[in-house]
């Protein structure tokens, strides 16, 4: 199997003279002022492999632009503008209407202005680049974590992915949990805060989009540290825990929250910001020298084999 992170680093990842921050984050960094970062990233949903020809245009509108949000944010950044590129079979009013309904809704609720792209013929893809902004002592990067830190979830885990599963046919769902999964596959909603009031709290971030373990582990990679996390405190619905216990929200991807590391010390003001502004912060686990990552159950039990998560090669 083909790994896509792997792909990158030993075809693409060459250095580039006068960039901060380059391949290998959840965007690049590039200078626009003594005090500023520009924050790049982009995203491609292809038919077949990302959405399914009968996902809700609406909805494929929205979370074409919601991932690109998501990976800024990760940055600690705020997203700015936007350049959409598609290609398609053909022309249809009707499914160019849903598209942009849902894309313009996301991109008022984030702030984004769409200022740019393309059109081209051919199999159905979307590819959207975004452009945000950081003060450059508050970018969040994956090699930015320290040992003896929180480990930081926003939002809950697991739905997406059991959304996923559900639509391929592989589990059966209640009509209600089915519709909650099936939305939070198809919208996925990024936290909505001004990242200035709260990125310097924290030491490094991810978004969770291929699942959790392996998202987090390419942070301790980076940052060259270990972590212990406990699936007791995972923020996973009740249904999902007692249903299927916790690999959805372990493994399963597609989830658009972050993963995040903090000095301890910043506990208080973390949970006090989170308040302030309706926002699910969790502490799952804490970081330590042992550059190992350590999973245990709900009974503090080392899971001693960990699973992969979402592959864009299969």
């Amino acid at each position: 199997m083909v790994k896509e992170f792997s792909l990158i680093e030993k075809y693409f990842n060459k250095k580039v003279n006068d960039v901060p921050l380059g391949i290998g984050d959840d965007g690049a960094l590039l200078e626009k002022n003594s005090q500023n970062y520009y924050v790049l990233s982009q995203d491609t949903l292809n038919v077949d492999s990302h959405f399914l020809r009968n996902t809700n245009t609406k909805n494929l509108g929205w979370k074409s632009l919601a991932v690109n949000v998501s990976d800024i944010i990760a940055m600690g950044g705020n997203p700015k503008f936007a350049l959409l590129s598609i290609s398609t079979e053909k022309v249809e009013d009707k499914w160019l209407k849903e598209f942009s309904s849902g894309l313009f809704d996301c991109a008022n609720h984030y702030g984004v202005s769409v200022i740019g792209g393309d059109t081209s013929r051919g199999s159905l893809s979307i590819t959207i680049t975004i452009i945000g902004e950081v003060k450059k002592n508050r970018a969040l990067r994956r090699d930015g974590a320290s040992e003896d830190e929180d480990i930081w979830i926003s939002g809950e885990l697991g739905l997406a992915s059991l959304g996923f599963a559900y639509q391929m046919n592989t589990i059966s769902l209640p009509s209600l949990m089915s519709k909650k999964a099936l939305l939070a596959l198809h919208k996925p909603k990024p936290i909505s805060i001004d990242m200035s009031k709260i990125n310097h709290l924290f030491s490094s971030a991810i978004d969770i989009s291929d699942g959790l373990i392996p998202d987090i582990q390419h942070i301790l990679n980076k940052s060259k540290i270990g972590a212990d996390i406990f699936c007791e405190y995972l923020p996973v619905s009740s249904w999902i825990k007692k249903n299927h216990g916790y690999d959805f929200a372990l493994y399963g991807g597609e989830d658009y929250q972050l993963a995040l590391t903090a000095p301890k010390k910043n506990r208080l003001k973390i949970k006090k910001i989170a308040a302030e502004n309706n926002l699910q912060f969790t502490i799952i686990g804490s970081t330590n020298k042992s550059k190992i990552l350590q999973l245990f159950d709900v009974n503090g039990r080392l899971i001693k084999k960990l699973k992969k998560g979402f592959s864009h090669f299969g």
